[in-house]
């Protein structure tokens, strides 16, 4: 019998399925990859132009004279930016400037150990940058309708160069300074010295400034001669040039004279310098030297027990009247030397800074006026060379509300005959090389021979 032969069905071998399977694995996953890979793609250019928003919404509140200086997190940067200003007092943008429902979402610390675009906020710069590395950013901006329902809040640190009148006359409060100068017949302000000299007037202001040698080179060295222990303080000065903006008869005024002395002192340029840090410099070694322009008038800021960027910052934070601070953050509430003689006013109280004579300066680190202790002018005392100060602060007020010769205060030697109780006339304190009475002796301020 003749075997049938059947033929052989078509088909695919093993080998030829596992390689078409292998293929197709491989052909998904490049999808994927490339799916992925737009999709980051399309977070990275969303968060670009986000970022490229925001930074458009800083200029326009920076424009309605808002600040975001002493800011560090990218949370208070946008509360910032969704305040407003007071439409009574500022034409311009006061409205928010930054969409209500915005908030920030931040990246997992896997996420930041990979360069993975985020959003940082740059606090010297004033303004968001993107970045592939250096720690947790922001890794998108998304909306929440529920913020929307939050009203804005008034930011009353928002000031502007001109402000219009609470009165029925010209819309601007603000006067230029060289219009003064005609309108009273004196010599028209052209230079940087004469328009500081001018500020402490048109802030209705009398004492409290020291003037840079304008025949100098613009140095000026601080010789720190004596510290009281109680706290560490810090203190600096600042150009008086351009401060006259400031309308000080309104709480909101004077805070943001405040935050621009503060913010001029941290620069540390010609407009201002920490000239003692008490945390790192030692009283009684050498002096230091810090530059300033020849023939400008300044003015001098002490916070009493904590930094300068602290200060600001809690300053620029809190919503509260200036009165309120004061009472509250007694050792980190600024204190300048600029005053108006027998006024009462937070943080601008007469005589915190005495001028003894042959250039030594006394500072009370404390309010004089409220704190009802004695105010002893012993917590701060150095020497200036290169710039002279306001003859007006030769003179300051005891406890008592008495006004008084600094040079006599400081003259009666061991007797203290004027001095209030808590001097230290020859005690040696918190590492001073020599006695407060040493020191003023040396300089010919002290009349008496130090014991």
């Amino acid at each position: 019998m003749k075997a049938t032969r059947f033929p052989r069905a078509g088909g695919f071998t093993l080998i030829e399925v596992l390689a078409v399977l292998a293929a197709m694995a491989a052909i998904g996953a490049l999808g994927y990859s490339t799916v992925k890979d737009a999709r980051a793609s399309a977070k990275s250019a969303k968060l670009e132009a986000d970022v490229d928003s925001i930074n458009r919404s800083i200029q326009i509140f920076q424009s309605g004279g808002g600040s975001l200086a002493g800011l560090t997190t990218t949370d208070a940067v946008l509360a910032k930016l969704k305040t407003k200003g007071d439409a009574s007092r500022i034409l311009g943008v006061t409205s928010s400037a930054l969409d209500a429902r915005v908030y920030a979402v931040n990246q997992t610390a896997a996420e930041a150990a990979t360069s993975s675009k985020r959003a940082v906020w740059n606090s010297g710069l004033g303004r968001f940058q993107i970045a592939s590395s250096g720690g947790i950013g922001v890794k998108e901006f998304l909306l929440n309708e529920a913020l929307a329902a939050s009203a804005p809040t008034t930011d009353t640190t928002r000031t502007a160069a001109k402000e219009t009148s609470a009165g029925n006359g010209w819309v601007w409060e603000h006067t230029v300074v060289a219009e003064v100068a005609s309108a009273s017949g004196a010599t028209p302000q052209t230079g940087l010295a004469d328009t500081g000299g001018a500020v402490l007037g048109n802030l209705g202001l009398d004492t409290g400034d020291f003037t840079v040698d304008p025949a100098g080179n613009g140095n000026v060295t601080f010789d720190y001669g004596y510290r009281e222990a109680g706290y560490s303080q810090r203190v600096g000065f600042f150009s008086l040039d351009g401060m006259d903006i400031y309308d000080l008869t309104t709480d909101a005024g004077r805070k943001a004279f405040l935050l621009e002395a503060m913010r001029r002192v941290l620069s540390n340029t010609d407009d201002g310098h920490i000239v003692l840090d008490a945390s790192a410099t030692s009283p009684g070694g050498a002096g230091q030297t810090f530059h300033f322009r020849p023939g400008d008038h300044l003015g001098s800021i002490v916070i009493p027990n904590t930094d300068f960027a602290a200060a600001r910052s809690a300053l620029a934070a809190d919503t509260g009247t200036l009165a309120n601070y004061s009472a509250n953050h007694a050792t980190a509430s600024p204190l300048v030397s600029v005053a108006k003689y027998g006024e009462d006013i937070p943080s601008f109280y007469a005589k915190q800074f005495v001028s003894i004579g042959n250039g030594v300066v006394a500072v009370e680190d404390m309010p004089t006026l409220t704190t009802g202790a004695p105010a002893d002018y012993q917590d701060v005392v150095f020497t200036t060379t290169g710039m002279s100060a306001n003859p007006n602060m030769n003179k300051l007020v005891d406890a008592s509300g008495n006004v008084m010769s600094a040079t006599a205060y400081y003259t009666t030697g061991p007797g203290k005959t004027n001095a209030p109780s808590g001097w230290n006339w020859d005690q040696k304190t918190n590492g001073s090389t020599q006695s407060l009475h040493q020191f003023l002796y040396a300089r010919g301020v002290a009349g008496v021979a130090a014991p």
